[in-house]
């Protein structure tokens, strides 16, 4: 990441345009001056210097969304004060150093961290944060800063980040040579238009010590529950996502993702469903039928509510279900098996369902 000598790729008319729209549909207006580089007057309006003013790397889009950052993090009973309430001179630098990781990590998901960084003295800063902001650094109190905005705009409904990230998208699209693909902050390409890390199935919230979001898809070792990235609901989907996991349309565990399902001789179900056990010296086992519990039922006549008949004949496809015919009486084994859990995703991934 270096000073460019140049203009920027982003400064085209096109993507000004992009980024006061995205500034418009948060309630500012972007304002040319020839009294700053860049501000807010606290009256609705972000002023971006002229041309001659700024510095030849420099270009609309750059300029207001640090603003809007700056904004996002302030809050919103800041956003009507003068340069969002931070002093000219001398200001609050962990809060200047929270909206540029606030920054980083949102352009970073489209792959324009770089042509999105500050040109004033706290590049330097900028440049020597780490690829990955989700895990967090507990010696900058920027950090927490910066996760507490992302956090809270998620939950207030994420209005001020599906803006940002719209504007990013359709800038990442509109300029050449913007650099890679986008990519989502846990390294995976980008994912389904709309979702979010918040909408996937793989999303938990755990870990050691303070419980966090976290992904299983990005788990370095997938029999720890605890060793998963961290990520956040408010990201937008990665290749990776996929709608919370319906056990009737799955049916993984009980199929040839399992060979053996073992039972505690003291299980309920050993004296409750005795035709379904097997019994190997001192072990018990579940009958299986083809390599699946035989307790399995499937049904291959279902129709799927949602899907538009294929050929227009007013059916639809017919969709596979999967059910359990002594449910209530099932083992323990199966009891204790978390659908979305990282057994769960290790079941889908043996049969071909998950990635």
């Amino acid at each position: 990441m270096i000073r460019r000598d140049s203009p920027s790729p982003l400064a085209t008319a096109v993507v000004d345009d992009i980024w006061i729209g995205a500034a418009r549909a948060v309630g500012f207006e972007v304002t040319r001056s020839d009294h700053c580089y860049a501000s807010s007057d606290g009256d609705g309006r972000i002023l971006i210097g002229l041309p001659e003013i700024l510095d030849v790397d420099d270009c609309v889009a750059q300029l207001v969304f640090h603003e809007l950052c700056h904004a996002l993090v302030e809050g919103q009973d800041r956003r009507a004060l003068p340069d969002w309430g931070l002093p000219l001179t001398d200001g609050d630098v962990r809060r200047e150093h929270a909206c540029l990781r606030v920054q980083a990590q949102l352009a970073g998901e489209y792959g324009l961290r770089e042509l999105m960084a500050p040109t004033t003295e706290y590049r330097a800063y900028y440049q020597t944060l780490p690829k990955d902001l989700v895990r967090g650094d507990e010696s900058d109190p920027a950090s927490g800063i910066a996760a507490m905005t992302l956090t809270a705009e998620a939950i207030s409904g994420a209005r001020w980040i599906s803006t940002l990230r719209q504007a990013l998208a359709a800038t990442a699209a509109n300029v050449s040579g913007a650099g890679s693909a986008p990519r989502h902050p846990l390294g995976f390409a980008m994912g389904a238009a709309g979702e979010t890390c918040g909408t996937c199935a793989w999303l938990y919230v755990g870990g050691r010590g303070r419980p966090v979001e976290r992904c299983r898809q990005a788990s370095e070792n997938e029999g720890d529950a605890t060793a998963a990235a961290r990520t956040s609901r408010a990201f937008a989907a990665c290749e990776k996502w996929e709608p919370p996991v319906d056990c009737e349309t799955c049916g993984a565990c009980c199929r040839e993702a399992y060979h053996v399902v073992s039972v505690s001789m003291r299980d309920p179900v050993v004296w409750r469903q005795p035709d379904m056990i097997v019994r190997r010296g001192y072990r018990f086992e579940m009958l299986r039928t083809d390599d699946r519990c035989a307790a399995l039922e499937v049904d291959r006549s279902c129709s799927r509510s949602q899907t538009p008949p294929a050929d227009h004949s007013g059916t639809s496809p017919p969709e596979t279900r999967y059910r359990c015919r002594i449910y209530q009486d099932r083992p323990t084994t199966c009891r204790d098996f978390a659908a979305g859990g990282h057994h769960c995703l290790h079941a889908r991934r043996r049969v071909g369902l998950s990635r």
